[in-house]
């Protein structure tokens, strides 16, 4: 494990030597008349040095660089105190909703699961309109796994030119008009018959709007990003981000790219390389940089044995924004089995580098290193090392892991091995913000180790064991990009799986937390200067805009359940108390709505059958893990009360109408999957495995559960 001083593991070439906004001098016909105003008692800001009267927040991270940064400081550390309610919305559905809430011309635009968005009023929280996606009667019969995960699950939407642009889960994307509600166009991404789904937020810039995918790691399809015309909806270009099957591949990039997967790979796996959430517009170079996702199968020894890089996977890759071709690429973790993927984390952002301001890509993937990339190039200028990590001593020159063998755990069969971070990571698709002024990066970071072995045993619940040498917690890390050293940390609490972060001018970091509070920290030090219980658990970053001479803050709760980590491990990412009925929350200074209540915590009921076999149990927990159940039911069935999805812990069903469930199809249309090919045999195993979770949860146990990592 590394040691705490987290500063110190590190390299690279970033610092300040001769160059610092923070150092410019003052011109002194500017001191002098500074020296003017004074003098004739100024007592406040004219209005062109206040914040202006009204702003957007109209770009997910509130610019094309996703820095989640906002030039406003009426609230800050000394009007805090004053912050207060201005309203609480109730959303009209059934998930937490989990999306960055993006605001235009006074309208709040929030995404949720299934193609769903919402526009409500910045003053009052009115809704003004919803729109939901239409699905064909017999969509069900056509679609692959994918599909059925992504339609639970939504990261939010995207705005351009009077238009709301979002995912549909099935592999559309629905463009409605801003004003009405109305569907403007439609356009078709992946294949909803494959083993592909849509939750992320499309991204949009130079005219275009971008959006990826994800495989769920599964292997059997191949992640790419296509890009559309946001007027239109048609499509433009397509990137792959790995090769295709090399029997048919006729492109000689391609082919080329083809020979880092070793002998034979095809056989073993497609990908998928999926790039399923992080993409940024680079407006300065005209390029478009994406972080991509890792492998399937996910151990080494399942894929080929002279493997090289597997490109483009666990990679962030830069391409023409007009075209889609290749400019370059950075591997992060070659020969990946730990679930490292470089899919979430992505800004762009202008840093002094050898003294001279550089334009650089900010890369904070799952593995607990940040990374600096020059955009234009891709070389590799810094990593910092900013939480304790089991499975490499640092980065080389080239910014490659030095690996420790011990964390290898396919080479360790019957032993069992720590990982850290687990395969949700260090930090996952929450927001970074950043400090432009400073050059100082904020990250939600994420403690969640677990335990793995040879033989494919995951055990997501590790750390609530007496003799786990981690424990869960979360944190919010400061990270100085020029220095490339740790300023501060912040522990926010036993759960690891939070919000993500926003960054104002008024010198403060806010975070939602998953047990429904909301905090302010002091940007230079880490400190809280103020919390409120919201009432819902939070994971989108919040954001703030002014109106009408306010500022609002505006931020999303609920019961989390948009999002696939907290229905994963809801354990660690929500508290009954916060699992409240999805809503929007807007806060000024002076606001004084009252509070929404917190939840009622429901006990688990009794389960529809006695306690099962226990070597039965045994074998439908490998079926539960097999038959990728907790992607959407969550560790032991346990997923977050809300959604679409059921938490199976308070199931009240019996055998018969299970089967007709899982087997039969029953509850296709609801976003069930069917598995016609489980025996009846394999159905009662997985019952009796369900029950028995469902008895412990009743009786107030902890279980255990297999499985791999969530988007």
């Amino acid at each position: 494990m590394g040691s705490r001083n987290h500063g110190r593991s590190k390299v690279g070439r970033l610092g300040r030597t001769g160059w610092s906004r923070r150092a410019a001098r003052t011109p002194a016909f500017a001191v002098a008349l500074i020296g003017t105003l004074l003098a004739g008692g100024l007592a406040g800001c004219s209005r062109s040095q206040a914040d202006p009267m009204n702003t957007d927040w109209a770009l997910l991270g509130n610019s094309s660089q996703m820095q989640h940064h906002a030039e406003l400081r009426q609230i800050d550390a000394k009007t805090i105190g004053k912050l207060g309610l201005a309203w609480a919305a109730d959303m009209p559905t059934t998930y937490g909703l989990v999306g960055n809430p993006l605001i235009e011309g006074g309208v709040v635009f929030q995404g949720g699961p299934g193609g769903r968005i919402f526009a409500n009023d910045l003053k009052t929280g009115r809704l003004l309109w919803r729109f939901e996606a239409t699905y064909p009667d017999d969509a069900a019969d056509h679609q692959g796994f994918g599909v059925f995960w992504a339609r639970q699950f939504n990261r939010g939407v995207a705005l351009y030119k009077g238009k709301v642009i979002i995912a549909t889960g099935d592999c559309r994307l629905v463009a409605v008009d801003q004003k009405t509600g109305k569907q403007v166009w439609e356009a078709q991404s992946c294949d909803p018959s494959l083993d592909y789904g849509i939750a992320g937020a499309p991204r949009v810039g130079g005219g275009m709007v971008f959006i990826g995918n994800s495989n769920q790691e599964l292997g059997t399809q191949r992640g790419f990003v296509d890009a559309f015309d946001a007027e239109t909806g048609k499509r433009r270009w397509r990137f792959y981000t790995v090769p295709g099957d090399p029997a048919t591949e006729t492109d000689p990039f391609y082919r080329k790219i083809a020979k880092t997967w070793g002998t034979g790979w095809y056989g073993k796996t497609h990908g998928p390389g999926a790039p399923w959430d992080a993409i940024t517009y680079d407006e300065k170079l005209g390029q478009v940089i994406i972080g991509t996702g890792a492998l399937g199968p996910a151990e080494p020894t399942a894929r080929a044995p002279d493997a090289g890089d597997e490109l483009f996977t666990n990679s962030v890759v830069a391409v023409d924004a007009r075209t889609g071709k290749y400019r370059w690429h950075a591997k992060q973790v070659p020969h990946d089995g730990w679930n490292y993927e470089a899919a979430v984390g992505l800004m762009i952002a202008d840093v002094p580098v050898d003294g001279k301001p550089r334009h650089v890509v900010v890369s904070v993937p799952k593995q607990g290193f940040a990374y600096v990339y020059d955009a234009a190039t891709g070389k590799f200028l810094s990593g910092t090392q900013y939480v304790d990590i089991a499975w490499a001593k640092g980065l080389d020159g080239d910014g490659r892991p030095i690996y420790k063998p011990e964390a290898q755990y396919w080479n360790r069969p019957g032993q069992d091995t720590l990982m850290l971070p687990g395969g949700m990571g260090a930090h996952g698709w929450e927001a970074l913000a950043f400090n432009p002024k400073t050059d100082v990066l904020f990250v939600p970071t994420m403690i969640l180790p677990v335990q793995i072995t040879a033989e494919g045993a995951y055990d997501w619940l590790y750390g609530d064991r007496p003799d786990a040498k981690v424990k869960p917690s979360g944190e919010v890390v400061a990270i100085d990009l020029a220095s490339h050293k740790v300023k501060w940390r912040a522990r926010t609490g036993r759960l690891p799986v939070n919000g993500g972060l926003l960054h104002t001018a008024g010198g403060l970091v806010f975070q939602g937390l998953a047990d429904g509070r909301l905090l302010a920290f002091d940007e230079t030090t880490g400190k809280v200067v103020w919390s409120h219980q919201t009432g819902g658990a939070i994971r989108a970053a919040p954001s703030t805009v002014m109106l009408d001479g306010e500022q609002y803050l505006v931020v999303a709760t609920g019961n989390g359940a948009a999002s696939a980590s907290a229905s994963l491990v809801s354990r660690y990412s929500s508290t009954p108390q916060s699992r409240t009925p999805p809503r929007l929350l807007a806060f000024k200074l002076g606001g004084t709505a009252a509070y929404p209540s917190l939840a009622t915590p429901e006990p688990i009921p009794t389960p529809p059958a006695p306690r099962q076999n226990s070597n039965l149990a045994k074998t439908g927990e490998m079926l539960f893990a097999a038959y990728q159940c907790e992607y959407c039911h969550g560790t032991d069935g346990g997923a977050s009360v809300g959604g679409g999805v059921a938490n199976l812990n308070r199931t009240q069903v019996d055998l018969p109408v299970f089967k007709g469930i899982v087997q039969g199809g029953d509850r296709k249309a609801n976003g069930m999957p069917q598995f016609k090919t489980m025996s009846d045999a394999e159905a009662a195993a997985l019952y009796a495995y369900i029950i028995n979770a469902a008895w412990d949860a009743h009786d107030g146990k902890a279980g255990r559960s297999v499985s791999f990592g969530a988007h």
